[in-house]
């Protein structure tokens, strides 16, 4: 009887659980096209709680980057936003001040903000624990460089850790959790490299929104010694560019190359993750329009087919086709050879 009442119990959840999960996935596609696409693929084991974590971090993401408030209330409403996650719940305060203050196209996480954390305490203990360290360790970061200035390559370097280098732990984390032949060993390979996993696509982005980070919001994540060392921007931005393909890229491609089998979705995710970073890595170095208005994406049509192609290929020819990518665009270094 008391399997009976659980079962019932469940039934009568299932509604809800739906409109949890199509509140979430709308978020989800709202605030980026990229990530959608490999996210909503992911297996049963991997889709929920990476979906509702890429939408807590959007939600502290959008706090610190809203140009209706002042540091302050930034610094506040992201603690605050993190004190109520670690007790399971939300607060509709920061609600109704985040839909007050900001444009319909970057509040929609805010607009479902109760479905997102509804669908949060769908998770297991474990997941949920998760999700809290890593949240509340972003936020902290955030907090942290929201009255600091990124004068040095290591307080980038800092600043990447907090806001990316935390996807890259959590997601590792999640994969020794749910995932299928994550020995101790191969854990500790990963867990090594998973810092340069997430700040490598993260570096790129702040290079792409260098106009927009210092129109719009009055702040720039570009080391501040190289405006002092060097005049011509076409070359900083080069020099960033070319530090991130040295520094960073090298071991996201080890990252991917100790995922152990079992886990297909959740390589493939990986996959689209590092290579949507080298494509906006070769689109990115020399090119003057970083500092224009008009913004540098991948065409949407890309993005599609470049999962698709990506799926397709097998782990040799993913190699290759990471270190062939690699040659382009003038980049002399040496990536490690992988999945020989």
């Amino acid at each position: 009887m008391a399997e009976k009442n659980m079962d019932e119990r469940k039934d009568n959840r299932r509604p809800a659980v739906r409109l949890w999960i199509k509140a979430n996935e709308e978020t989800l596609i709202k605030q980026s096209r990229s990530f959608s696409l490999p996210v909503l693929k992911l297996d049963s084991r991997f889709k929920t709680p990476v979906m509702v974590q890429y939408n807590l971090n959007k939600a502290i993401d959008t706090i610190e980057d809203s140009t209706a408030l002042e540091v302050g209330e930034k610094i506040d409403l992201i603690r605050t936003f993190c004190h109520y996650l670690q007790k399971d719940t939300w607060s509709s305060e920061i609600k109704k001040r985040m839909l007050q203050v900001s444009p319909p196209d970057e509040s929609f996480v805010f607009s479902n903000y109760e479905h997102i954390i509804s669908l949060y305490n769908t998770l297991s203990k474990e997941e949920k624990s998760l999700s809290k360290r890593w949240t509340v360790e972003m936020g902290e970061g955030m907090c942290r460089f929201l009255t600091q200035v990124i004068h040095t390559p290591k307080d980038l370097n800092d600043y990447c850790y907090y806001v990316a280098g935390t996807v890259g732990i959590y997601l590792t984390e999640l994969l020794r959790l749910k995932g299928t032949n994550v020995t101790e060993e191969t854990f500790l390979k990963l867990r090594e490299r998973a810092v340069s996993f997430g700040t490598f696509l993260q570096k790129l982005n702040i290079i792409r929104d260098f106009i927009e980070d210092k129109a719009t919001r009055n702040r720039t994540f570009w080391p501040q010694i190289y405006f002092k060392q060097e005049k011509n921007l076409v070359k900083i931005l080069n020099k960033m560019a070319d530090e991130t393909f040295s520094n960073d890229l090298p071991r996201a491609i080890d990252y991917y190359t100790y995922l152990p089998a079992g886990n297909e979705s959740f390589e493939y995710f990986i996959r689209f993750i590092l290579a949507s970073g080298i494509e906006y890595l070769k689109i990115l170095k020399g090119n003057k329009s970083v500092f224009s208005t008009t913004k540098v994406k991948l065409p949407k049509t890309f993005i599609t087919n470049l999962y698709a192609k990506l799926a397709a290929l097998d782990n040799k020819q993913f190699a290759d086709y990471c270190k062939e990518s690699c040659a382009l665009r003038h980049y002399e270094t040496t990536i490690r050879s992988v999945l020989k």
